[in-house]
């Protein structure tokens, strides 16, 4: 069982596009999923609803005198993953949020806003893995990078200093494509309908690299 949580302090950073193909990814694997939907707009109910491939995941949302513990602790109960899309500040559901997932995703544009945002949304895992009293697994993961293959140099400059500040960056990143903001609109996912397409595999190597940092994570804690 794994809890994914996207979280980024600062709005605007990447976190619903991502979750949203993550859940994709997951069902196109065949593997079982559910969400938590924490953005106050609570997009990802409506875009799984247009999705024939997607109108059965589980897209839970705190209302009444639910606490998002308890809503996260009901959804692993019932499902083997969990997707939780935070929103973009710092809230107690968001430190609760954290503290309850095993592996955190810091999605980080390559503006320096993004970098202040990112540099605090890990400080705030490392607090959440003291509360928790276990490892967190968690990365950076650079969004709206070139698709090319060839990688600028502010991209090189960003990843060196996440480095730097101690934080871990994924090798994948996840590339600037017209195909993610047109989701919504063409009612079209690559990860779902175009598997030999880039942004399909674009996704399916971050999905992989997700799991194998979570699979680490978990051998350590074992030893």
């Amino acid at each position: 069982m794994a809890i994914i949580t996207f979280a980024q302090i600062k709005g605007g950073s990447g976190k619903t596009t991502l979750a949203k193909c993550l859940v994709a990814e997951f069902v196109a694997r065949g593997l079982p999923i559910a969400a938590l939907d924490l953005d106050p707009n609570r997009p990802l109910g409506r875009f799984f609803a247009q999705i024939p491939e997607l109108r059965d995941v589980e897209v839970a949302v705190p209302g009444g005198d639910q606490r998002v513990s308890a809503l996260v602790r009901d959804l692993a109960a019932r499902h083997d993953n969990v997707v939780i899309d935070l929103m973009g500040a710092a809230t107690n559901d968001t430190q609760v949020a954290l503290a309850l997932s095993d592996l955190v995703v810091v999605p980080s544009q390559m503006g320096e806003d993004d970098f202040r945002g990112g540099i605090e949304t890990w400080r705030q895992v490392e607090e959440a893995e003291l509360v928790a009293r276990r490892p967190i697994a968690r990365a950076v993961l650079m969004v709206r990078t070139s698709a090319s293959a060839v990688r600028p140099r502010v991209e090189s400059f960003v990843r060196e200093a996440y480095e730097n500040a101690g934080a871990e960056v994924l090798a994948a990143s996840f590339g600037d494509r017209t195909v993610w903001r047109e989701m919504s609109y063409a009612k079209w996912v690559p990860v779902l309908h175009d598997r030999d397409s880039h942004a399909a595999q674009n996704v399916a190597a971050i999905f992989d690299e997700l799991m194998a940092l979570l699979a680490r994570s978990e051998a350590s804690a074992a030893a």
